[in-house]
């Protein structure tokens, strides 16, 4: 087996860490050279802004309860199943207004040309490009 397609796999005592403050819990689940998956609880009445997140662009998706984002432009309920993608240096804050805790698991783009870009493909492929 070449080295680039070995398996590497990563132990729970390798990547997992914690950070609790009041009304809050953030938990590394995983985390490589250019992005970081973290499982988030948020209790009722608390929130977490786009400095908790250290300024990454994101991939947020909520997993239970439901939550309100707030940006410099807009607000938006979002709901389990729902995500949004916030770019690098958006300034956000996400709260939970309702009564019961409120889960999301973000991936964090570490690098800044890491993009979460799900239509990158589709327009390659209408661009005559390949992969």
């Amino acid at each position: 087996m070449e080295a680039g397609n070995a398996i590497r796999i990563v132990r729970r005592e390798e990547s997992l860490r914690s950070v609790q403050k009041e009304g809050t819990r953030i938990r590394l689940l995983y985390e490589n050279e250019w992005a970081e998956l973290l499982a988030t609880e948020v209790e009722p009445g608390n929130s977490i802004g786009s400095n908790d997140f250290w300024g990454f662009g994101a991939v947020h998706l909520v997993v239970e309860g439901g939550l309100l984002l707030h940006s410099s432009d807009s607000s938006i309920l979002l709901l389990p199943g729902d995500s949004i993608t916030l770019g690098r240096g958006k300034k956000y804050r996400i709260s939970n207004t309702t009564s019961s805790r409120a889960v999301i698991w973000s991936l964090l783009f570490k690098k800044p040309e890491q993009v979460f870009d799900p239509e990158a493909q589709t327009r390659r492929e209408k661009n005559g490009g390949g992969l």
